[in-house]
């Protein structure tokens, strides 16, 4: 069972958590969202992690859908229709951080995909300190891979939404855990998350 959520602290105050969970899942062949991964479903991972280090978690999905409700009541989160999800990721992306932009209070927003469970807090927490510091959006890579959360400050958010995170002006943080690249794209890769 994911763990419960705890108070956030000081430096984690502000910060919106995004779960982009709206993919077709194509190359799964079915509905990964609620593949079941270490007893729980798929996103309910990045959705516990989501809730653990933010203020506020956000679900961006193409539809309703029944068992989102269900997991959304032991794990709340404010689920976003996105109907242009069949788009793509972006799609997603700036439905979400549109929702955010103008949002009074916000310190940050960190973006994660629901098909990765293996993101740790500790290294979500690390790219929310980095940002504050540094002022501008930070990705993390492992092993010279790019990978999610994403973090971004209130001032990069219109940027992020249009165009992704700004490579060249970005900060990219290393993390010596690989869960930040690695994601559920085939049925076989529930295995590497067991």
């Amino acid at each position: 069972m994911p763990a419960e959520r705890r108070a956030p602290a000081e430096s984690e105050a502000g910060i919106v958590g995004v779960v982009l969970a709206a993919g077709r899942a194509r190359r799964f062949g079915a509905d990964k969202r609620w593949a079941s991964c270490r007893g729980e479903p798929l996103l309910a991972h990045a959705l516990t992690v989501a809730r653990t280090v933010c203020d506020r978690v956000l679900v961006v999905v193409e539809a309703p859908d029944p068992r989102l409700d269900a997991l959304l009541d032991r794990l709340p989160a404010e689920a976003i229709i996105c109907p242009e999800a069949h788009q793509g990721l972006a799609a997603s992306r700036r439905c979400a951080l549109a929702r955010i932009e103008r949002a009074v209070g916000v310190a940050g927003v960190l973006i994660f995909l629901g098909d990765m469970p293996d993101v740790r807090p500790v290294d979500a927490l690390r790219l929310i300190r980095s940002m504050r510091l540094d002022g501008r959006p930070v990705r993390p890579v492992h092993d010279g891979r790019p990978g999610h959360p994403v973090a971004c400050p209130p001032g990069w958010i219109g940027h992020v939404a249009a165009h992704g995170f700004p490579a060249g002006e970005g900060k990219m943080l290393r993390c010596i855990h690989p869960g930040v690249v690695q994601d559920v794209d085939r049925p076989g890769d529930l295995g590497i998350h067991a």
